[in-house]
């Protein structure tokens, strides 16, 4: 009699292949409803205003998207070459929106309730502690750490009791 097992790797391929067909069925056949468009009003005091650190190649993509979200507004940018801050201008439609070269101003800027950072790796961790720390909340992709240190520095500043109490949680 022949043996027609699965061999584990294949046995790994068909689930994860049935799995990614349930996930892709219940995304196509269920409509989400809009986060944003119903919980936010027009009002100036209910928008999310947000600044950005670096609006480089990956920088100038985030805030063009950020931007067209209902009931956000980016009111400051941050980077250190001047052609930049013209582009972040120009992406808001802003002439006059204000530009820095030090991120500490966006989080010394109490009218700014959180912070874009698409700078380079180097800068995650100290750009990620240092917003946390001012009681920012922050969208930092793929906060990159050097050493097992840093990623850990990263997590005990969201940790820490401003920012549970921030974050809603009970310190």
């Amino acid at each position: 009699m022949k043996n027609s097992s699965f061999s584990r790797r294949q046995f790994l391929g068909v689930t994860a292949a049935a799995a990614g067909a349930s996930l892709a069925a219940k995304t196509i056949f269920l409509t989400p409803e809009p986060l944003f468009a119903s919980t936010l009003s027009a009002s100036p005091s209910d928008r999310l205003r947000f600044g950005i650190v670096g609006i480089g190649m990956q920088g100038n993509w985030l805030l063009s998207s950020a931007i067209e979200l209902p009931g956000v507004e980016c009111v400051k940018a941050c980077d250190l070459y001047d052609g930049r801050h013209t582009l972040a201008r120009e992406i808001t439609n802003k002439p006059g929106l204000p530009v820095t070269r030090r991120y500490q101003e966006l989080l010394a800027d109490k009218d700014i309730d959180c912070i874009i950072a698409a700078v380079p790796d180097h800068w995650h961790k100290q750009i990620v502690v240092d917003a946390v720390s001012a009681g920012k909340d922050i969208y930092c992709e793929k906060p990159m750490s050097h050493t097992a240190a840093e990623g850990v520095e990263m997590v005990d500043a969201q940790s820490a009791p401003a920012a549970s109490f921030r974050l809603g949680r009970n310190a």
